[in-house]
């Protein structure tokens, strides 16, 4: 099974977990996320979080990229937001038959509760809206 195939398949078990509260599910997501993903910059990235808010018009992404701040600016990583965005997230949507308005993606060099504010902590966010089968960048 490829690379691609693992994270797709633990982002769509996220979904199912999240959606009907199945502690395995959930299980299996951490175990197959582990396993990292390949972004255009070379960072060592891996799934953090699936957040659905508003019922489902907004669909967050939060990712764990431990090498932000240290060597890697945020210009470094700009394009692997639309690599996450069009190669991982966006087929779990389709397969979910999800319909958000917005996709907002995260990257944290630490593993900070969702909305916590440390400021040691660098965290980069990213918002899209899905076109077509597509991620358009929405900028700020």
């Amino acid at each position: 099974m490829n690379r691609k195939l693992i994270i797709r398949t633990a982002l769509i078990v996220g979904f199912i977990g999240l959606s009907i509260g199945g502690w395995a599910a959930t299980k299996v997501q951490a175990q197959l996320v582990s396993t990292g993903i390949s972004v255009p910059s070379g960072q060592p990235v891996t799934f953090l979080q699936f957040i659905s808010e508003g019922e489902g018009s907004t669909l967050r992404f939060r990712f764990l990229t431990p090498s932000i701040g240290e060597g890697f600016k945020y210009e470094d990583v700009f394009d692997d937001f639309q690599a996450l965005c069009d190669e991982q997230i966006m087929p779990a949507i389709i397969q979910n038959s999800l319909h958000p308005q917005q996709i907002v993606l995260s990257m944290s060099a630490v593993d900070i509760p969702f909305g916590g504010d440390d400021p040691a902590v660098l965290q980069f966010f990213e918002v899209f809206r899905p076109e077509n089968g597509h991620c358009i960048w929405e900028e700020f």
